[in-house]
C-alpha cells in the first residue's frame, strides 16, 4: 500500500493512511504491508520506476494499491437568523408537585428570542484507491473515488476512508 496523500507542516499523512488500510485489507484477510513501513517515507521519490518494480517482484507481492489524494473543495452556506417562541412566567408561579391549579396556565406571557444568522464552510476531501497487479503496472484492476467531508483529525479521515474502500473491495468481490 502506497499512500500519495500529502504532508503538513508537521509531517506526513502517509503512514497513517498505509497503516488504516493495512489494518483493514488484515482484517479482510488479505496479506497486506504499508509501503512507508518497507521502503520508507520517500519510497516514489528515491527509487525509480525499475528498481521499485523489481523490488516489489522479487518480494512476490501480488498487487500495489495506491492512494492518491485527488482534490480539496470548500463551499460557504448561510445558516439564516431562528426565531423561537417560549413561555415565561409572569408573577407569583405557586408549585405543587402534586396540585397544578387551572388558574396558573394564565400566568405566562410569550416571548421571542432571534439568533443572528452566521456563514459555516464545509472542506471536502477527495480521495482515490488504485490497485494495480504486480506483474503489470499498467493497468489498474480497481478504480475507487471517495470523499470526506470535514473530518475531525487523520485518524479518523484514514479510517473512514480504510474502510469504505475495503467494503467497495468486497462488494465488487476484489477482496473474497
Amino acid at each position: 500500500v502506497f499512500s500519495l496523500i500529502g504532508k503538513t507542516a508537521g509531517g506526513t499523512y502517509q503512514d497513517g493512511f498505509e497503516d488504516a488500510v493495512v489494518m483493514h485489507l488484515k482484517s479482510a484477510g488479505v496479506n497486506a504491508y504499508s509501503a512507508y513501513d518497507i521502503f520508507g517515507p520517500s519510497a516514489l521519490k528515491k527509487s525509480n520506476k525499475e528498481e521499485l518494480a523489481k523490488k516489489i517482484r522479487e518480494d512476490k507481492y501480488t498487487g500495489v494499491l495506491l492512494l492518491v489524494f485527488k482534490d480539496k473543495d470548500q463551499t460557504d452556506e448561510y445558516v439564516p437568523p431562528v426565531t423561537t417562541t417560549y413561555a415565561v412566567p409572569a408573577g407569583p408561579v405557586f408549585y405543587d408537585p402534586w396540585f397544578h391549579p387551572y388558574f396558573n396556565c394564565y400566568n405566562y406571557y410569550y416571548d421571542q428570542v432571534t439568533t443572528p444568522g452566521y456563514w459555516t464552510t464545509t472542506t471536502t476531501y477527495i480521495l482515490e484507491a488504485r490497485l494495480y497487479y504486480a506483474m503489470d503496472e499498467n493497468d489498474a484492476i480497481y478504480v475507487a473515488t471517495t470523499a470526506t467531508q470535514d473530518p475531525s483529525d487523520v485518524q479518523s479521515a484514514a479510517k473512514e476512508f480504510a474502510q469504505t474502500i475495503i467494503k467497495d473491495m468486497r462488494v465488487k468481490e476484489i477482496i473474497k
